[in-house]
C-alpha cells in the first residue's frame, strides 16, 4: 500500500477514536448528570415527606392534647354539678369538647377511630347523667343540711319521703300527693321546681344519684385510659 495512503488511514483512525472517546465521555457525563439530578429530586422528595410527617405528628399532638384537656374539663363540670345541683353555667364545656371531637377524628389515624368514639359516648353519658341526677344529689344533701340546722319544714319533707309506701292508690291520689310534696320542696330555701323534680325522680332512694354517677365516671375513666394508651402508640411516646 502507498505510504501516503497508510499515513492518511492512520490519521483518520486517530481522529475517529478521538471523536468516539469524546462521545462516550459525553454520554457518561450526561448519564452521571441525570443520575445526580434524580438523586437530588429523590432527596428533596424524602425531605418533603419527612417534613409532612413531622407537621402531621405535631398537629396530632396539639389536637389530641387539647381534646383530652377539654374532655377532662367537661368531666370536672359534671362532677361539680352534683354539688351545685345543675350544669348551669358550664354548658360551653361540652360544646367545646364536641368541636374538638370532630377535629380529633379528622387528624387522628384510623386506629384511633374506635377509641375516640367510645370516649365521646362515655363523656356524653356522663354529661346526661349529671344533668338528670345532679338535682337529686343536691336535693337530698340540702334537705339533710336543713334538717341539721333545725328547719321544721325540712323535717316534715324528710318524714314524707322516708315513710313507707302506702297501699294501692288511684292515679289522681298519687298525682295529688306528688304535687303536695313538690310544693313543700319549692317552699324550702334553695329549691326551685327543677331541683324539686330532680329529687322526686327517685324520692325513696337517696343513694341513686351516687350510684349513677359512680358508674358513669368509672366507665369514662376506662375509655379515657384506653384512648390515652392508643394515642401514645400513635405519637411514639409510650417508649423511652
Amino acid at each position: 500500500m502507498d505510504t501516503q495512503i497508510t499515513v492518511a488511514l492512520i490519521g483518520a483512525a486517530g481522529v475517529c477514536g478521538t471523536i468516539a472517546g469524546t462521545l462516550v465521555g459525553a454520554r457518561i457525563q450526561a448519564n452521571g448528570g441525570l443520575a445526580q439530578a434524580q438523586g437530588a429530586r429523590d432527596a428533596a422528595e424524602m425531605t418533603a415527606q419527612a417534613m409532612r410527617a413531622q407537621s402531621l405528628s405535631e398537629r396530632r399532638w396539639t389536637v389530641l392534647t387539647a381534646y383530652l384537656r377539654a374532655a377532662d374539663l367537661c368531666a370536672d363540670a359534671c362532677s361539680l354539678s352534683f354539688t351545685s345541683g345543675s350544669l348551669e353555667g358550664n354548658e360551653d364545656s361540652f360544646k367545646i369538647f364536641a368541636l374538638l371531637q370532630a377535629e380529633a377524628e379528622l387528624v387522628a389515624p384510623a386506629s384511633l377511630d374506635n377509641h375516640l368514639g367510645l370516649a365521646y359516648q362515655a363523656l356524653r353519658n356522663l354529661w346526661t347523667t349529671a344533668d338528670i341526677w345532679a338535682p337529686h344529689k343536691w336535693g337530698w344533701q340540702t334537705l339533710e343540711e336543713l334538717e341539721q340546722a333545725g328547719s321544721a319544714d325540712a323535717v316534715a319533707v324528710l318524714e314524707r319521703l322516708r315513710q313507707p309506701a302506702r297501699g294501692s292508690r288511684t292515679f289522681a291520689q298519687l298525682a295529688a300527693e306528688s304535687q303536695a310534696l313538690r310544693d313543700m320542696l319549692v317552699a324550702l330555701p334553695g329549691f326551685d321546681r327543677e331541683r324539686a323534680d330532680g329529687l322526686m325522680r327517685a324520692s325513696g332512694d337517696p343513694g341513686r344519684s351516687d350510684r349513677e354517677r359512680r358508674h358513669r365516671e368509672e366507665y369514662y375513666g376506662e375509655m379515657r385510659q384506653a384512648l390515652l394508651e392508643a394515642a401514645r402508640e400513635v405519637l411514639g411516646t409510650n417508649h423511652p
